[in-house]
């Protein structure tokens, strides 16, 4: 790996992180659900479908581009150890509904935000 993918990763990781920070922090938990999870898990999702529709549909998406944004953007703002982790707390304090809902939510929507963007992206 060479600097400029690097730095292209660290730059990229760096505001995803940051913007999963400051998204998850308006919507934390919303009735002891993640909500905030659930969103950054959703955009970053779409993010990356549309990114990936671009290419399957014969779009010019560079590769500095697919490292900063897919990897290093998506990467950071996504977060499956706290989605873990929270399914797990909630396991933990017999809520098992919120945790059924937490696991079908984030599993169905984020791969139907994949699709969404997929689709999007050869328009």
């Amino acid at each position: 790996m060479n600097l400029k993918t690097t730095l292209l990763l660290i730059i990229g990781g760096g505001l995803g992180a940051l913007a999963r920070y400051y998204i998850s922090g308006i919507l934390p938990v919303y009735k002891d659900f993640p909500l905030g999870t659930l969103l950054v898990n959703s955009i970053a999702s779409f993010i990356l479908g549309y990114l990936y529709g671009l290419l399957f549909f014969g779009f010019e998406v560079s590769s500095e581009w697919r490292i900063f944004l897919g990897t290093g953007f998506c990467g950071g703002l996504s977060t499956f150890s706290t989605f873990s982790y929270e399914t797990f707390s909630l396991l933990r304090e017999g809520e098992y509904l919120l945790a059924f809902m937490n696991v079908v939510a984030n599993v169905l929507v984020t791969i139907t935000l994949v699709f969404l963007g997929f689709i999007l992206a050869r328009r």
